[in-house]
């Protein structure tokens, strides 16, 4: 039997939240070669100490698995940081000085493009071409809303992209008109009427791309975050992730989703497959496939099962007609690729469920396990079948409260029972559901981050941050600590296909870990993301350490 080599790093003295059910709880833990080499009591750790080993004595932290995110763009976030990124309160005024002041600082650009304006600064149709050819009317000008799935853009770019009071409407996608005239009011909404502008624009390229890869990697270290879902990526991304992988810098793994749009069918299959296999990696995975259902409820894209309570008749878009869903889902599944849905109403839910069990009774995957992003609105009915079906709801915890633009939209567009019915991970879990947790950042909501402790607070209070903790959104669906902290880390793992080599401190795994300045275990409930991360170690190595450790 050969010699033991002692261990890199021990931590001893300290809580250690390990997600494991057979062991939730140990004291101490040993890294070696990269993996946990030993977690349980301090006894059972003291021997893997060499006289090399750096030891962490941490009475007072915590330290657990690092986080997952299981739902978010992480270059064109960060690259949208580097464009005119809108901030602040939901103003339009603020907005369009905000635009102003952007165009001038950047006079030599041929286009101007950035976003995050929140819906509820303007009315329900939507912000005006007029108003923003008012601050920058020299070159196309394109920003969109902080949830993605609208546009505001300005005359000029209206007549590059050639749309005009003629213009169709894109499949999936709405120009908005003037009530009167007909003429496009500058509001774009859905990715197919948005790309009748941005396919226009020069897109970004891979080495833009790898620079927004070094700044979105260092905040995630600094955020204990070790693995991402990437919830669509081009081949641009999936090359940029590539470039990062070889060049040693890709401090997590990435799944990577790659976008599949309408009408989808055996030739889209073929190419998704061949950049699987072309740009699959160690670290990077690009094993799942995105698909768009439907949009937003403040767009009134969302597809609901019944009509929204402003509009009539009305239920929202859907952007698959059945027939190409189910066809190209069943080609996706025979060929090993995970199916990611975008679903934010009843309607679309309810319609990836029916493709998803058409699929199993036709020969598909029993463990294919496919995700449903978002899930905002789901049907009674429909609960169950998640479990049944062996389907993951991938949801966002941090738009777990009632947002300043809750009166304005949520409510009147789909009135007091729906509006008061959102959000139900707690729901879904009773009933047999898997939930993996994300953020969708940067399209994530009024609470615009990727910082996984203020999700978890917010799924832990059902309040925001700031917000009044004793006046919570649908109490009953607050959510266990320990209940959170499986969504960011175990239950990631499982949803890709990885809990045998991460997701939780278990002996064997990879060391992906992170260390918290304080215990949340021991903290009020309102002050959990007040806590730091103070180490992240991924796959032994130290990929960020705070000056005070």
């Amino acid at each position: 039997m050969g010699v033991r080599e002692p261990a890199e790093i021990v931590f001893r003295n300290t809580a250690i939240h390990t997600a494991d059910p057979q062991r939730p709880w140990a004291e101490a833990l040993a890294v070696a070669a990269g993996r946990i080499a030993c977690v349980g009591d301090q006894a059972d750790v003291d021997h893997w100490i060499g006289p090399a080993t750096e030891l962490f004595d941490l009475p007072g932290k915590l330290v657990l698995p690092g986080f997952r995110d299981s739902h978010i763009h992480p270059l064109a976030g960060s690259f949208n940081l580097l464009e005119c990124r809108l901030v602040g309160p939901a103003d339009a005024a603020s907005y369009l000085t905000q635009i102003r002041a952007y165009g001038r600082a950047n006079g030599d650009q041929p286009f101007l493009r950035g976003g995050g304006w929140q819906p509820d600064a303007f009315s329900s149709h939507g912000p005006d071409r007029k108003a923003l050819d008012a601050v920058v009317s020299d070159r196309p000008a394109l920003l969109k809303s902080l949830d993605g799935h609208s546009a505001w853009v300005n005359s000029r770019a209206l007549e590059m992209a050639g749309i005009g009071k003629g213009s169709p409407d894109p499949p999936g996608g709405l120009i908005v008109r003037d009530p009167v005239t007909g003429e496009p009011t500058g509001t774009l909404r859905e990715w197919s009427a948005m790309d009748l502008v941005e396919a226009r624009l020069p897109k970004p390229a891979v080495r833009d791309l790898v620079t927004a890869g070094w700044a979105f990697l260092e905040r995630a270290a600094r955020l204990g975050i070790v693995s991402v879902h990437e919830a669509m990526a081009g081949e641009a991304e999936l090359a940029a992730y590539r470039e990062l992988e070889r060049s040693g810098e890709l401090t997590l793994r990435v799944q990577a989703a790659m976008l599949c749009e309408p009408p989808g069918g055996e030739e889209a299959v073929h190419r998704l497959v061949r950049m699987q296999r072309e740009f699959r990696g160690r670290l990077l995975a690009p094993q799942a496939v995105k698909i768009f259902l439907d949009g937003v409820v403040e767009g009134h894209t969302a597809r609901l099962l019944f009509p929204y309570a402003d509009r009539p008749g009305f239920r929202g878009e859907l952007l698959w007609t059945p027939a190409d869903l189910d066809r190209t889902v069943r080609a996706l599944d025979r060929a090993g690729l995970q199916i990611h849905f975008h679903a934010i109403g009843d309607g679309a839910v309810r319609l990836a469920l029916d493709t998803l069990e058409k699929n199993l009774k036709t020969g598909g995957r029993r463990n294919g396990r496919h995700l449903i992003a978002h899930c905002d609105l789901v049907d009674a009915a429909d609960i169950p079948r998640f479990g049944t079906l062996g389907v993951t709801a991938v949801l966002q915890p941090a738009w777990f409260y009632r947002e300043a633009n809750f009166d304005r939209t949520a409510l009147p567009f789909l009135g007091r029972q729906r509006a008061y019915g959102l959000y139900r991970m707690r729901t879904l879990l009773a009933a047999g559901g898997a939930v993996a947790c994300g953020s969708d950042w940067p399209f994530s909501g009024e609470l615009n981050t990727f910082n996984p402790l203020d999700s978890i607070q917010v799924g832990v209070t059902r309040a925001g941050l700031d917000a009044d903790p004793e006046q919570p959104y649908l109490p009953e669906e607050r959510l266990e600590l320990s209940t959170l902290i499986d969504g960011f880390t175990m239950a990631g793992a499982r949803a890709d296909f990885q809990e045998a080599i991460t997701g939780s401190l278990t002996a064997g795994k990879s060391a992906d870990l992170a260390v918290l300045d304080r215990n949340p275990f021991h903290l009020p409930a309102e002050e959990i993301s007040r806590a730091r991360v103070l180490l992240t170690l991924f796959a032994g190595r130290t990929v960020f350490r705070a000056d005070s450790l």
